[in-house]
């Protein structure tokens, strides 16, 4: 079997080795319930709230502004479906909705539960890149008593930086505009637009923290219905024992992905540079779904259609070839199905299967990366030739 090549940085790195340590050492340190009252247990609410304070400081915000969840599907539930049944108690009735068919699932999913419960979801064009209409967002936004709006930093699949300044400029307390900035954090510099945000998301996996911890940044002026019932932890806003060491854990990376941002965006361009101009050698056509200057996607992003090649091949042909890269969103890349977002670009069913998404990380070489175009070259030639026997 061929050695692997990892190309699906987009989906979750792998907990770095400061990180781990970092873990280990606080649940050795300070393995006490937060909320216990006894000395051991003051000790570890101390070492929590010194997390907090550490990752309210990267997020531009205060401490008490910090809910830590079980990753960025959590913080967007409760930032989505937190905000909007409580603008519905205080208004007395249903929000507008308003987000684009380009948002994560993880994004989208509590949107269409809200639907279920009676408040009208619009959702906006994208572009063929998958960049949203930030015009027809601030429309509807302006035309609705209360609104929640829905936007990514970036589009995991396409890596399009959405126009986040137009849309978080119009967010109020009644117009609450939750931004998930996942894909963002520790691949593009930071945007001062992000501060003004009702809501933002971040995921620990994507960063090199241990899956199952991620932060919601909610704005002082939001009300928030609380989505679990429990204990009251983090003001009554996400009920359940807070883990000090997934805390600490969560800031070391973060401080991590943003100290090294720079360095890392530079060195995941020149690999995905190298990809597409070795692919581009080997005189194969394909199209390029993401958009086409790089100031208008993130650095370690690419996602490429093979007109006339068999979709439900291409992905088990690049996994047989030691290729790790994806046709969608990890979390719904159970279904055999042509991805959402492409199909909202305007590509039809058969094109966006034949596409893939290759996505990379600060660990990955430019020898890999021009590897893994080769690789690719060499099985999509052999993909051509099944289809036109």
């Amino acid at each position: 079997m061929p050695s692997r090549i990892f190309l699906d940085a987009n989906a979750g790195l792998p907990a770095r080795e400061e990180v781990l340590a970092a873990y280990v050492r606080t649940e050795r340190e300070a393995p006490a319930n937060p909320a216990s009252t006894h000395r051991s247990g003051r000790r570890a609410q101390a070492v929590l709230e010194d997390a907090r304070a550490r990752v309210a400081a990267r997020l531009r915000c205060d401490a008490p502004q910090i809910v830590f969840t079980s990753g960025a599907t959590e913080a967007d539930n409760l930032g989505l479906v937190g905000a909007a049944r409580a603008l519905r108690r205080m208004h007395g009735a249903a929000p507008a909705l308003f987000a684009s068919a380009a948002e994560h699932p993880a994004a989208l999913a509590p949107l269409r539960l809200l639907q279920l419960e009676g408040c009208p979801l619009t959702l906006v064009d994208i572009d063929r890149h998958a960049r949203v209409d930030a015009d027809a967002l601030v429309a509807g936004m302006r035309g609705a008593r209360a609104a929640v709006v829905a936007l990514q930093w970036a589009n995991n699949e396409t890596g399009a930086i959405q126009p986040l300044a137009a849309v978080l400029a119009e967010a109020t307390p009644d117009r609450v505009v939750h931004v998930d900035a996942v894909q963002g954090i520790g691949k593009l510099p930071w945007d001062a637009a992000l501060e003004q945000a009702s809501g933002l998301a971040v995921s620990g996996h994507k960063i090199g923290a241990p899956k199952g911890v991620g932060v919601l940044r909610l704005r002082d002026d939001v009300a928030l219905d609380a989505v679990l019932a429990g204990g009251g932890q983090q003001k009554g806003r996400r009920g359940g024992t807070e883990s000090p060491a997934l805390a600490v854990a969560f800031a070391t990376a973060l401080d991590l992905a943003m100290d090294e941002q720079q360095d890392a965006a530079r060195h995941t361009a020149a690999c995905t540079d190298a990809f597409l101009g070795t692919l581009r050698a080997a005189g194969l056509s394909f199209k390029e779904n993401h958009p086409p200057e790089a100031t208008e996607r993130l650095p370690n992003t690419c996602n490429l259609a093979f007109p006339g090649v068999d979709g439900r091949a291409l992905m088990p042909a690049c996994d047989l070839s030691g290729l790790d890269v994806a046709s969608g969103a990890a979390c719904s890349s159970g279904a055999a199905l042509p991805s959402a977002v492409l199909r909202a670009c305007g590509l039809n069913d058969e094109l966006a299967q034949a596409s893939l998404r290759a996505s990379f990380s600060p660990n990955t070489t430019v020898q890999e990366a021009h590897e893994a175009a080769r690789r690719l070259a060499t099985l999509l030639r052999r993909l051509y030739e099944v289809a036109n026997r």
